[in-house]
């Protein structure tokens, strides 16, 4: 239960830091083909983890939790902040990272079971 209680507050706090990062001004440096991309499925799929981790075995709450930040933040972006826009393929890419997480973790815990 300590195992969960902690991940609850990582999770909430991954969430706070990804919506302040995500609504501040764009980060600078050079223009990296799809790095952006790759950042948000790393970033949502980290987010996955953490829920699975809270919630251990609710994959449709890992997913819910990430499909609706994801959008969330891209809504924020394209209405709220100046500078910045909402892309819909940034919010694919943060379904897909939190896709690809769920996917492994749960092949990675059947196995586990079979094994024992």
């Amino acid at each position: 239960m300590r195992r969960e209680r902690a991940a609850q507050i990582l999770l909430v706090g991954f969430m706070a830091w990804v919506f302040y990062a995500a609504l501040g001004p764009a980060p600078e440096g050079p223009e990296v083909p799809h790095l952006d991309k790759l950042m948000h499925a790393l970033c949502w799929g980290f987010m996955a983890a953490l829920c699975l981790a809270a919630y251990p075995g609710k994959w449709r709450i890992a997913l819910g939790v990430s499909a609706v930040h994801g959008g969330l933040t891209e809504v924020m972006q394209g209405t709220l902040v100046q500078g910045r826009s909402a892309e819909w393929l940034d919010w694919a890419a943060d379904l897909l990272g939190a896709v690809i997480v769920v996917a492994g973790v749960s092949w990675a815990r059947r196995r586990q079971e079979s094994a024992a």
